[in-house]
This record gives C-alpha cells, structure tokens and sequence, in this order.
C-alpha cells in the first residue's frame, strides 16, 4: 500500500526512487517493529539484500513473493517454508534448532552437547541439496532429534510435512523428512 501511495504521490516513479522508497520503508518497519516475529528474518534479509545490490535486488518483486507467502495458508506454501514455520513452533515449545556441519554428524560429542536440552539438528549439506530454489523439497532430509521425537513428528504434521523416525540410539534419534517424491 505505501508503495502504492509513493507512487501516486510521485515518489517512486523510476527503478533507483523505488528501491531507495522500499529500503527505507523496510528500515522504518524493522525499527518500529511493524511485523510479527515470524517475518523478522524475511525483513532483515530484504534489507541486507537491497543494501548490498541496489536496485538490482528486485525487492519490489520479493514482496511480492513474500506477500504470496504470508498471504497463503501453511499448506499450499513450499516445503522449506513450513519446515522453518515447524522449527520456530519447536522453538517455543523449548527446543533448540541447529544446523551442523558433516565432521559434526551423529557424534557423540554432538549429542553430549545438547543432552540436557531438546534439540532439533539438521546437516547443512542437507539443507543445501535437498530443496530446490524455490524451496520444494526434492529428496529426503535427514534430521536429528535428542529429546522426545514424538514432539518433533506431531509439529511437523501440523505443517503438512511427513516425518519418521530411521533410527534409535539412546538419547537421541536419526529422523528423515520425507518428500512427496520419496
């Protein structure tokens, strides 16, 4: 709407006035806490975004993008969105969430880490290879989960996203994330 306006106005009338509009709008919004939690992260990477690429950061079509998301029920959005919407559910219910390196996998100096606390750990390379672009999940996803795994599984139900548990060791289980193509 404000963009809108900024237009109508007169403010934002070339590529260069509208970014330079929609960066400082979006720094007035982080500032003035405007939006949820939820969308915190999204703010920030639009304006790190914007700040280091200028106009060339197509931030107007990223709202809209991030609009889309926003606007449409948790189903009907990409896997990789209702995986971080699960992980923040996860993160007030008390538990933890990490991403970890392959030399950290499985380890037991990992598990000892995070004994005391829920946890939830996933394998950066998983992450990295195993969403498409566009956040669609193309191949299962290993997870690690030290605590009640039960939790994990029913909040990530909640999300539309199947979950089983792989393996059993004491104090910690090997989860696999299971896309629609598996």
């Amino acid at each position: 709407m404000a963009l809108h306006f900024a237009w109508h106005d007169g403010l934002a009338l070339s590529p260069l006035s509208t970014h330079t509009f929609l960066l400082r709008w979006l720094a007035a919004a982080q500032k003035q806490h405007r939006f949820p939690k939820s969308v915190a992260g999204d703010i920030d990477t639009l304006l790190t975004l914007g700040r280091k690429k200028g106009p060339g950061a197509g931030l107007h079509e990223r709202f809209g993008d991030l609009f889309d998301t926003c606007s449409q029920p948790a189903a009907q959005q990409s896997a990789l969105h209702r995986l971080t919407y699960a992980i923040d559910k996860l993160k007030t219910l008390g538990w933890v969430n990490a991403v970890v390196g392959d030399e950290e996998w499985c380890s037991e100096a990992l598990v000892a880490e995070y004994k005391d606390i829920p946890a939830l750990l996933l394998r950066k390379t998983e992450l990295q290879h195993h969403f498409s672009e566009k956040g669609k999940l193309t191949s299962s996803v290993d997870m690690m989960a030290v605590g009640d795994a039960d939790n994990v599984i029913d909040v990530f139900s909640g999300y539309g996203l199947v979950v089983s548990v792989r393996q059993y060791q004491p104090g910690w289980h090997l989860l696999t994330l299971r896309s629609d193509q598996a």
